[in-house]
């Protein structure tokens, strides 16, 4: 059903310390260009009260998410484009996934301070009242939105291994898809598309987060300093633990 657009509750995970990550109040997905009547239903049930859009103004006006009802806050990080630019030059040269890797990697170097003033507000969106239960979206949903959902796991308190497990579910849904789209490179390329520049440019992978990661601890000091860097205060940073954690 929903797993076509990506679409997962990301709490439910126990942290080291035994709380537990509430379910029903965070989701997130792939953009939504096509709902059904199970879909609608479906969203009723949720109570779902934002959707919030990390895609940049054009790619919303390029392609608009079809949730209508409900209130939809656009936080733009704009990685489209120039990522697009960088790989380009690279997708059909051979033996170029490894350059290909190093690409997205930077972008997930970028993306964290691209994406500052976007948590900043998802969180203050989370903690106010009705502000949840809400979806959080980007195109795919795993590269933007991965990175929202890792942060904020690892502000409440999840281990790396249990955030990486959870980031790289986006996999599952994203390989049918490279399946499908490397047939139809092939055909144009008379066989000829490198399978893994595919794979190094869609799929999700460890490294890439582990490297956005690593510069949040280097250059910001950790996670709590990097919320704390775009604003958000000390109460609002418990309000968070209160309304997602349970005992």
């Amino acid at each position: 059903m929903l797993d076509r657009i990506n679409f997962r509750d990301f709490g439910g995970e126990i942290t080291p310390d035994g709380k537990k990550i509430r379910t029903g109040l965070l989701f997130r997905s792939g953009v939504w260009q096509r709902i059904n009547k199970s879909d609608r239903a479906l969203i009723q049930s949720l109570t779902i009260q934002h959707v919030v859009d990390f895609r940049s103004l054009e790619e919303q006006e390029r392609s608009p998410a079809l949730l209508p009802g409900e209130n939809k806050v656009s936080l733009p990080c704009n990685i489209d484009q120039s990522t697009r630019d960088r790989l380009k030059p690279l997708l059909f040269k051979r033996h170029a996934d490894e350059r290909i890797m190093e690409v997205i990697e930077g972008v997930y170097i970028d993306m964290v301070d691209m994406m500052v003033e976007p948590m900043a507000k998802l969180i203050r969106l989370i903690i106010s009242p009705g502000g949840a239960p809400l979806i959080i979206h980007c195109r795919a949903g795993k590269d933007r939105t991965g990175f929202a959902a890792a942060m904020i796991q690892w502000y409440l308190g999840l281990d790396r291994e249990t955030i990486m497990q959870e980031y790289l579910r986006s996999n599952d849904f994203m390989n049918p898809r490279l399946s499908k789209m490397l047939k139809r490179l092939r055909i144009f390329t008379v066989g000829l598309f490198p399978k893994g520049n595919l794979q190094a440019a869609f799929e999700v992978k460890e490294r890439y987060l582990s490297a956005a990661m690593a510069k949040v601890e280097k250059e910001y000091g950790g996670i709590e300093k990097y919320f704390l860097s775009a604003g958000i205060t000390p109460a609002e940073l418990d309000q968070l633990r209160l309304k997602l954690l349970e005992s």
